[in-house]
């Protein structure tokens, strides 16, 4: 084994697929790793990526597993296989980075988790948006207060997929998929609105299915209220041919947005002060905020509407991609520290999920607390109802 500074981590991927291209680039590019193996149930496209990236092909996690030793395998399957290979790679004792959604349901998880207490390796999850500069530097100011105090916020997820995109037969199902925008798509930018704000505390929730060939949603609507007293509504949607993310964070100091498709720059970010935080500030009219917004305003008169305290901030900028975590979990594994996006910092986000579908389907609020494994909508994120039950909450 390398020493020191030349050691490079050694990795797999299993699931050799479109999204798969993301982390055998990241990897490739990172000049820190080993790929050891690739593995697909499709030898065409194991034996592709092999050749592409310079490694040995496998025909599943099984095999790969006994033939090589990864200390991190990378698992880019269909969503229906994550929580049975992330297991099976803990149990053989080496850490697990799944894509997302990483499972489709909180019991999956919760079996994920308790195969990781079991094993020398770690589980992650792949939330890249966690890890632009851009994010990073939100997080660390709401959290300071530099921005004030969170009161309403806005998240949407506008995409467009046409219905071919439906047609591989696992996609579209329950059992492949696992569930529509909210999960396979919008989960992206709710995982970031849940990073800044912090706990969620309860959630009415919307799902409805408008023309898309799925035994779930291709459109749903949530209203949030968090432990802090934030309010938020969240829109996923499939069917919005002009793409959009965005979050939008008014605080008591100003209006926090990042606007962008897929992945966002520090430019997409932007800050817009209250028209009085200035004033406020040095009025100390805000403890809790006053040291912070003072420093803000210092950057111009208080009455400056213009000032964006935003741009004062310098940088290295870090575009939120599957590079970016990458590197930040190739970092962390190489150093012996464990990576931040651990299994249980992403459970409130598939708690959050869980909780709309659950409200959807039955009509009324659910709350995070609730969410145990005594909870009906812990096993599957469909209840276990009825596909005819599901179709009646969904239609209009």
């Amino acid at each position: 084994m390398q020493k020191g500074n030349d050691r490079k981590l050694k990795v797999a991927v299993v699931g050799c697929g479109g999204i798969s291209r993301r982390h055998l680039e990241g990897y490739a590019d990172s000049g820190r790793t080993e790929l050891v193996g690739v593995a697909d149930i499709v030898p065409e496209r194991a034996e592709a990526a092999a050749e592409k990236f310079g490694s040995k092909p496998y025909g599943n996690v099984t095999e790969l597993l006994s033939a090589q030793q990864p200390e991190l395998v990378s698992v880019s399957t269909p969503p229906g296989s994550h929580a049975e290979i992330a297991i099976e790679v803990l149990r053989a004792g080496a850490s697990v980075l799944i894509e997302k959604p990483p499972v489709l349901s909180l019991a999956e998880l919760d079996a994920i988790a308790e195969a990781e207490q079991a094993s020398d390796g770690s589980a992650y999850v792949i939330f890249q948006h966690r890890h632009g500069s851009g994010a990073l530097r939100a997080a660390d100011l709401l959290a300071s207060g530099a921005l004030g105090a969170p009161q309403v916020a806005v998240c949407e997820t506008l995409w467009y997929r046409p219905r071919s995109y439906f047609d591989p037969d696992w996609r579209g199902t329950w059992v492949g998929e696992g569930g529509g925008p909210t999960l396979g798509h919008g989960i992206h930018q709710i995982d970031l609105l849940l990073h800044l704000l912090g706990p969620w505390k309860t959630i009415t929730a919307t799902a409805v299915r408008l023309d898309r060939p799925v035994q779930f949603e291709d459109v749903s609507l949530a209203t949030v209220i968090f432990e802090s007293g934030a309010v938020a509504t969240v829109i996923n949607s499939l069917l919005s041919p002009r793409e959009l993310s965005r979050i939008r964070i008014d605080t008591t100091g100003g209006s926090l947005e990042v606007d962008h498709v897929y992945g966002y720059k520090d430019a997409d970010w932007t800050f817009h002060p209250a028209p009085d935080a200035g004033r406020a500030a040095k009025l100390g009219a805000d403890p809790g905020v006053r040291t912070a917004t003072g420093d803000l305003a210092a950057a111009g008169a208080a009455d400056d509407h213009d000032t964006d305290p935003w741009a004062a901030s310098t940088g290295t900028e870090v575009p939120s991609s599957h590079k970016a975590q990458l590197n930040r979990v190739i970092d962390d594994l190489l150093a012996g520290r464990t990576h931040d996006t651990t299994l249980a910092s992403t459970r409130p986000t598939m708690e959050f999920v869980t909780a709309l579908y659950a409200s959807s389907i039955t009509g009324g609020p659910v709350n995070r607390a609730d969410l145990t494994p005594g909870h009906p909508y812990y096993p599957a994120l469909h209840g276990n109802v009825s596909q005819e039950e599901i179709d009646a909450s969904m239609a209009i």
